[in-house]
């Protein structure tokens, strides 16, 4: 049987409406509050439109530069433990579908110990990927479909890794790239309509936060701004798990 992108939306759509009360739990604990946390709590980076060219010897470059290196001393470290615990929100989501455990709580405890390997994993597939995408910054519509064509190939590794035990990183992604073949085009569609709705949903909230920080503070406004995003985010963790549980079903029963 043909795989379609309307059977794996169907698939999530599915778990969705009968399992919403625990996927929303799960993802406002290890993706919502750690994303309003971050908003709320941390400054966003030097903003880089403000750089009116690349070259090293430019001014605005230098400054922009010396700002973000700053930034990056004080601040960096928090946003890396907030992408690791979204990480692992997103993988415990697979998690409580693929581990077959008698209860959330222990799916969760199994996704925290097979954690490590995923982060293994996403090192490994991820590092060429970000040093690729630093020559693209400034050309946002590029980064997206290069991103969801990349993990179009490696969309199965959090699957296989919760659900071929034992497997290691370097093995979850070769069975992801397996499974994946011939359905790269397929698959990198299904992802890029979940980067791309959570891209368009968050950034009219982001540039209104980013506005209010600027020329109108107002407290009480910035915490629903910020709540909205991060409540898109935890939105969009819950699909792309399900899209990767729904896909692993269907490829690795053939």
């Amino acid at each position: 049987m043909k795989l379609r992108a309307t059977t794996i939306y169907a698939d999530a759509w599915a778990a969705w409406r009968r399992d919403w009360t625990v996927l929303t739990a799960v993802a406002g604990m290890f993706v919502f509050l750690p994303q309003l946390a971050l908003s709320l709590l941390m400054p966003n980076p030097p903003d880089i439109d403000a750089v009116a060219s690349a070259d090293p010897g430019d001014p605005t470059f230098q400054a922009w530069s010396a700002a973000f290196q700053t930034w990056l001393t004080h601040y960096g470290w928090w946003y890396v433990v907030v992408v690791v615990v979204a990480l692992y929100g997103q993988f415990a989501l697979a998690s409580i579908y693929l581990t077959r455990r008698a209860t959330v709580g222990e799916a969760l405890v199994a996704a925290l110990r097979l954690l490590p390997r995923l982060l293994l994993a996403w090192a490994i597939w991820m590092l060429p990927f970000g040093l690729f995408g630093l020559a693209l910054i400034r050309l946002p519509f590029l980064i997206m479909p290069a991103l969801a064509l990349l993990l179009s190939r490696t969309l199965l590794v959090a699957p296989a890794i919760l659900a071929a035990r034992p497997i290691g990183a370097a093995g979850a992604i070769g069975r992801s790239v397996t499974l994946t073949r011939g359905h790269m085009l397929l698959l990198a569609g299904v992802v890029l309509s979940v980067v791309l709705a959570q891209y368009l949903l968050a950034v009219p909230f982001v540039m209104l936060d980013q506005w209010m920080a600027h020329y109108a503070p107002n407290p009480i406004a910035r915490v629903m701004v910020d709540a909205i995003t991060a409540g898109v985010a935890g939105l969009a963790a819950i699909a792309m798990a399900l899209v990767q549980v729904a896909a692993w079903r269907r490829l690795n029963s053939r």
